[in-house]
């Protein structure tokens, strides 16, 4: 008897102790508009006496227990929706509640356990209930009285800084993920593509552009999917990097390809090499990304393992060929094509 009390207060201790853990989990969904998503949410939360303090990310606290919150980002990736749920360690139920209405509404959706994506969201979900956001004023500026010139005196060299110009080679891999989804099936040359740098861009121990940094593109060739079984295809470049403290370099990468195959695999060519990987995908099928000029052996880039969860998503598969979504958060490396001139101080 004193054995088995010893072991419900040790299980009573272990979960007290843990109900302050937040719990989070993320889902990618096929086919499915936000609106919808975030319909049901709300009348969820309102169904179960929650306070919806935000919508769109949605924040919401418990009329019965304060501590009891939930936060739920929704963001479309193109005809498909990532679906992202935080809460305290005691509040699983509207989770359960929301996964519970997708499968009464056949719609499909697969759990992610990638962490960038995690993390990615987890700082959305963070903003959003701290509500940190930039603050600009408009106020009139302080009047200062004339003062009379003083007498020039010559001016002796800073020497508080110190720095020096740096260049950075042509060839130099950036890794960075597709800010925004792209479709064979829609896309069109000279849209505006944009990618986020994942890691800080070193060059002998300086920081050229922190993580975060935006990389501002277009698209150069598109192809939809034609009659004649071609399948679809998208080629993008970068041309401008910008830091977030807004410093900007005019750069120059080589060519991104996305090719769609018939049996859903990935091709990466490098030189005369040929490899072939699969990629899981919520379908079975999944994009291919290959350089598309037979002229040019170096490799454009490679999709990432982490491609929407291991969900690139085949749109249609008809006759005429076949077209493909490219998610956002798709990682990829960026090749510098021309050596880049950088100034970088220490």
């Amino acid at each position: 008897m004193k054995k088995f009390i010893a072991i419900l207060v040790t299980l009573f201790y272990i979960l007290s102790s843990n109900s302050c853990f937040a719990f989070s989990e993320l889902y990618y969904l096929k086919d499915v508009n936000k609106n919808t998503i975030a319909s049901q949410v709300e009348t969820i939360l309102l169904e179960n006496n929650y306070n919806i303090k935000k919508k769109n990310p949605f924040y919401a606290i418990s009329n019965k227990d304060q501590e009891d919150y939930s936060v739920i980002v929704l963001q479309q990736s193109g005809k498909n929706l990532f679906y992202y749920y935080e809460a305290n360690d005691g509040n699983k139920k509207i989770n359960k509640k929301v996964i519970k209405s997708f499968k009464k509404d056949k719609i499909e959706y697969e759990q992610s356990e990638n962490e960038m994506h995690l993390k990615n969201f987890a700082q959305i979900a963070a903003r959003t209930i701290t509500g940190e956001k930039k603050v600009y004023t408009f106020e009139e500026p302080k009047k200062t009285p004339i003062q009379k010139p003083k007498a020039a005196q010559a001016q002796k060299p800073s020497t508080s800084l110190q720095g020096f110009v740096g260049k950075i080679s042509s060839g130099t891999k950036i890794n960075v993920y597709l800010q925004h989804a792209l479709n064979t099936a829609t896309a069109k040359q000279g849209d505006a593509v944009a990618a986020v740098l994942n890691q800080d861009w070193i060059y002998k121990n300086c920081i050229v552009a922190p993580k975060g940094s935006l990389l501002y593109g277009t698209v150069t060739k598109a192809n939809k999917a034609a009659v004649g079984s071609r399948n679809g295809s998208v080629q993008i470049s970068f041309n401008k990097l910008v830091s977030p403290s807004g410093k900007t370099y005019d750069i120059s990468t080589e060519k991104i390809d996305f090719n769609v195959t018939n049996e859903g695999k990935i091709q990466k060519t490098v030189a005369s090499t040929l490899t072939v990987a699969v990629i899981g995908a919520l379908i079975g099928l999944a994009i291919a990304a290959l350089t598309g000029d037979p002229s040019n052996l170096a490799q454009g880039a490679i999709i990432g393992a982490s491609v929407g969860g291991g969900s690139a998503l085949i749109s249609s598969v008809a006759e005429k060929g076949i077209d493909a979504e490219i998610p956002s958060f798709t990682e990829v490396e960026a090749i510098l094509d021309k050596p880049l001139n950088v100034v970088l101080s220490y």
